[in-house]
């Protein structure tokens, strides 16, 4: 698969989105609901996979986390060193983590995994640096939803693979019971609708999975 998030001019207007009405919308309640999850979490040490221009990164350390954080974009990566974070950033595969077994006592990726070649393998990176009983934490775009069903109109989403929640399940069931949190419901015409009537599935999953 092509990283689009190689690309410089992407890197570079990736955190703008964030500005706009809508991102900030969805960048509030995408957060509530990954802030939630994190909210019991008994360990304050995180890896956070995909961490691209250190949006996510910023959030976590906000909530008191400190952060091992990977990505595989250059572009991305020169953006995150240059926010005033404390993580250690990391140039690397998610699907050939350079970490030992059973490292990390949380693992957080959102919406990372929608572009790698191969997501089965990346989830078992992921679980094999978790320890027994540690907590997996994924941000993803669905695959059902208006914005899954569109996708090919995005340049950034055209080749990303989109997940429904019963595909989600069945690559995290190996490993520890899912549990869904859902999100960023869109109309057709890309309103958000969220605290209103829902007749649309929702954008943006967020799940909580603890290794067995």
């Amino acid at each position: 698969m092509v990283n689009v998030f190689e690309k410089v001019e992407l890197a570079n207007s990736y955190d703008s989105y964030y500005e706009t009405e809508q991102g900030k919308t969805i960048d509030r309640i995408e957060k509530e609901l990954i802030g939630k999850i994190l909210k019991n979490a008994k360990s304050d040490e995180m890896l956070e996979l995909g961490c691209g221009t250190g949006h996510w990164t910023e959030f976590f350390e906000e909530i008191g986390y400190n952060i091992t954080a990977l990505d595989i974009s250059v572009p991305m990566l020169e953006i995150a060193k240059k926010k005033d974070l404390m993580a250690k950033f990391i140039h690397g595969n998610s699907e050939q983590l350079p970490f030992e077994d059973q490292t990390f006592n949380i693992v957080a990726s959102i919406t990372m995994i929608e572009f790698v070649s191969n997501q089965e393998k990346v989830i078992h990176e992921m679980f094999r640096v978790l320890k027994p009983g540690g907590l997996l934490v994924l941000g993803c775009l669905n695959a059902d939803s208006v914005m899954g069903k569109t996708k090919e109109l995005s340049e950034t989403f055209r080749n990303a693979k989109f997940l429904n929640p019963a595909e989600i399940e069945k690559l995290l069931i190996p490993y520890g019971k899912p549990e869904f949190f859902y999100g960023v419901y869109m109309n057709d015409q890309f309103e958000i609708t969220d605290g209103r009537a829902q007749s649309s599935e929702p954008s943006f999953i967020a799940v909580k999975t603890t290794k067995i």
